[in-house]
């Protein structure tokens, strides 16, 4: 074995435990500038990164792309917080950036529900407006199947109730492909009540609350998009990636949960049976109700 090699994997121990160090570490906020400034908006004189009469920042500096950027972004309601740095930690550290914000490290980071609302629209364009496949899709309501009678009771339950169960995959497809984004909060929404019932005496956060549950569901949701938006602007790994977005899914509840590998694979586990289950009893209602409107009638 050469000492070449030895050195080499030295290092990339070295850089994976750096990293981390870094995945671990809360965000810092950048040192206190004691400069003294004059604000070139009120001509006040301060020290620090920011006016305290307007706000303004101290590194206001000539008009450069870089401003034109960033104003561009303000229009898009991306620029007045750190958009970029959240994507960047919801990719890398997304668990523990999802602590850091409900510990109280807000201001370092884009608003859960605002960034939803903004990868959804991108997610939505990307799909739609930049798509490279040329091949027609079908809505479900283009789609025409055969369908056979299903006996309930030795009743044959109403046509239009078997055509409905049998679109809801159809459209569960479309949703997937139009809006991912959309379906993904959607399925974190219904698994959020059984989840809470495990999460909610966490290890890392022995006292969470529901609502900080929610808003942890939704960054969670939010690094899943990032993944599929990644994944649509790169087809040829596309499969890879979006295997990788399921992957990191559970990554991100590990890493804010602070359970096992094992035990969080049991919990998500128990918490798809109990929605499966719930799902199963909601539909055999609507079936029962329909079959004994049907039978009275």
């Amino acid at each position: 074995m050469s000492w070449r090699y030895l050195t080499d994997n030295r290092s990339w121990t070295v850089k994976r435990r750096a990293f981390r160090i870094w995945q671990l570490a809360p965000h810092r906020v950048a040192p206190m500038n004691e400069v003294q400034h004059t604000c070139q908006s009120c001509s006040t004189a301060f020290q620090g990164n920011y006016c305290p009469r307007c706000g303004q920042s101290a590194r206001i500096g000539r008009f450069s792309f870089k401003t034109a950027f960033k104003l561009f972004l303000d229009v898009w309601g991306m620029g007045n917080r750190g958009m970029f740095h959240s994507i960047r930690d919801l990719i890398l550290r997304p668990g523990y950036m999802i602590r850091d914000y409900l510990s109280g490290c807000q201001s370092a980071y884009f608003p859960p529900f605002k960034m939803f609302f903004i990868l959804s629209t991108i997610s939505l364009l990307i799909s739609n407006g930049i798509s490279f496949d040329t091949e027609e899709h079908q809505t479900p309501s283009e789609v025409t199947t055969e369908t056979k009678g299903v006996m309930v009771n030795g009743k044959e339950v109403n046509d239009n109730v078997v055509q409905f169960f049998k679109k809801i995959p159809k459209y569960m497809k479309l949703a997937e492909e139009k809006a991912p984004t959309l379906l993904a909060f959607l399925m974190l929404l219904i698994s959020s009540v059984p989840l809470y019932l495990f999460f909610r005496r966490c290890p890392k956060l022995p006292d969470l609350r529901f609502s900080e549950h929610v808003v942890a569901l939704v960054y969670t949701s939010n690094m899943y998009s990032i993944y599929q938006i990644i994944a649509d602007l790169i087809p040829f790994m596309s499969g890879i990636i979006k295997i990788l977005s399921i992957f990191m899914v559970l990554v991100t509840l590990k890493q804010f949960t602070g359970y096992s590998k094992r035990r969080l694979f049991w919990y998500m586990f128990l918490a798809f049976l109990i929605i499966s289950v719930l799902l199963a009893a909601f539909v055999g209602l609507i079936v029962y109700i329909v079959v004994s409107r049907e039978n009275a009638a």
